[in-house]
């Protein structure tokens, strides 16, 4: 079994952690979108849909005009994978159980229920695990 998130969730990392290794570099205030992507290389519709998840949850800012562009909104100290993950892929659900069928049709029927009740029981605790984990690790954790 191979789960994986979408590119967005790493890519929107690595934006977030240029902007920050940039501004701490040089002291650039905002970067384009267009330098950005071509350092990242990646596409530019990507970048633009990435930076767009980004600035409608608040962790990316834009200014227009000679000197804008691209900045943090908050501290990568204060950012967590899970701000990121909740930004780009949403949030739904990690693992959908199928409970559609009818188990009246089972020769063990108690135990064909009991069996769905514990599966899905077992990946919400597998899914909470994993979401302590991504909220507990941070940006800043990367420098």
């Amino acid at each position: 079994m191979n789960l994986a998130f979408s590119y967005s969730f790493t890519q929107s990392i690595e934006v977030l952690y240029y902007l920050e290794l940039k501004s701490r570099l040089q002291k650039n205030e905002y970067l384009t979108i267009k330098s950005i992507a071509e350092t990242l290389d990646m596409p530019m519709p990507s970048m633009k849909r990435l930076v767009s998840l980004l600035k409608n949850s608040g962790l990316i800012q834009s200014k227009k005009g000679v000197n804008g562009g691209l900045a943090l909104v908050r501290r990568v100290e204060d950012i967590s994978f899970y701000d990121v993950l909740e930004a780009v892929e949403g949030r739904s659900p990690i693992f959908k159980v199928y409970k559609d069928f009818e188990t009246s049709s089972f020769v063990h029927k108690d135990e064909a229920e009991k069996m769905i009740d514990q599966l899905d029981a077992s990946l919400d605790k597998a899914e909470s695990q994993l979401m302590v984990t991504l909220k507990e690790k941070k940006i800043s954790e990367l420098f």
